[in-house]
């Protein structure tokens, strides 16, 4: 008997978890939705009715898109704090332990929930929005033809150059969704320790370690060069820094903070095993 992954047990476990958190999904759904709703729909009509200048619309495009990539980046982040939400009632621990299922074919539900299933759900809930916004706006305002969301305009596509109707160029994009997943791997690792309210503990212990890490840097630089410009003076004399391509700068960062992610959630598989035995005991 396969007693690490079984696809079949992994489908049951998976079909478990959805029947007995359905309620839950279907309510952030319903709360991004109506919330992106809310955003799309106050920014659009305030933008058509203070401006018919449709050619702009490009710009009302971009602030969209920005407005949406902080949405994404908050819901994301909290709804990975809820990966441990099956051991955070004592009747839902013990029916979560005694579940035969092993510790992998837990984790990767969970996993696969918090982190592609909240892709999904963000996007579906988004691509609604934008349609009762286009529909209420088309109601308001009959004269005017009244955009979907472009998600074109996030960035450029390979081999172009960047300009104002991107929100971003397309590096930078690599190295933004790159930040998000290890955020998004640091709340997931997060809830494995504080399983109730795991996303204010871990954003205050977070915010606390980085305070701690800026200072003692700061402290750092006074003791050892004096001063700030004494520090960017030593830096700038390393010249391959200086000349170090920018793309490749990007690109090598986003590889580094992306084992970092893999590493958050290896932890949180290995955190997750630890907890079920301290519970069993």
């Amino acid at each position: 008997m396969n007693n690490i992954f079984n696809i079949r047990r992994f489908g049951l476990v998976f079909r478990k978890d959805l029947i007995e958190n359905g309620k839950r999904y279907a309510l952030l759904f319903l709360t991004m939705l109506g919330l992106i709703a809310i955003l799309i729909t106050l920014i659009t009509w305030d933008f058509y009715k203070s401006d018919a200048n449709v050619d702009r619309y490009l710009f009302l495009n971009k602030q969209l898109l920005g407005f949406l990539s902080f949405m994404f980046i908050g819901f994301g982040t909290w709804f990975a704090s809820t990966f441990s939400m099956p051991m955070n009632r004592k009747l839902k621990r013990l029916s979560y332990l005694i579940s035969p299922a092993s510790n992998l074919e837990k984790f990767l539900v969970r996993w696969i929930i918090t982190t592609i299933g909240f892709i999904f759900t963000f996007f579906a809930a988004m691509w609604v929005a934008d349609i009762l916004s286009v529909a209420i706006c088309t109601a308001v305002y009959p004269e005017v033809d009244v955009h979907i969301l472009d998600m074109t305009k996030l960035f450029p596509p390979k081999g172009s150059t960047y300009d104002r109707d991107f929100l971003v160029p397309q590096d930078l994009f690599t190295y933004m969704v790159s930040m998000y997943f290890l955020l998004q791997s640091v709340f997931l690792l997060g809830s494995t320790f504080w399983e109730k309210a795991s996303f204010i503990k871990t954003f205050t212990a977070g915010a606390a370690l980085s305070a701690a890490y800026i200072l003692i840097c700061r402290w750092a630089i006074l003791l050892f060069y004096g001063g700030l410009d004494g520090y960017s003076n030593v830096l700038s004399s390393f010249e391959w820094i200086q000349n170090y391509p920018t793309e490749q700068a990007i690109t090598f960062m986003a590889i580094v903070i992306s084992a970092f992610t893999l590493t958050c959630w290896i932890l949180a598989y290995f955190r997750l095993k630890e907890s079920e035995i301290i519970k069993r005991l």
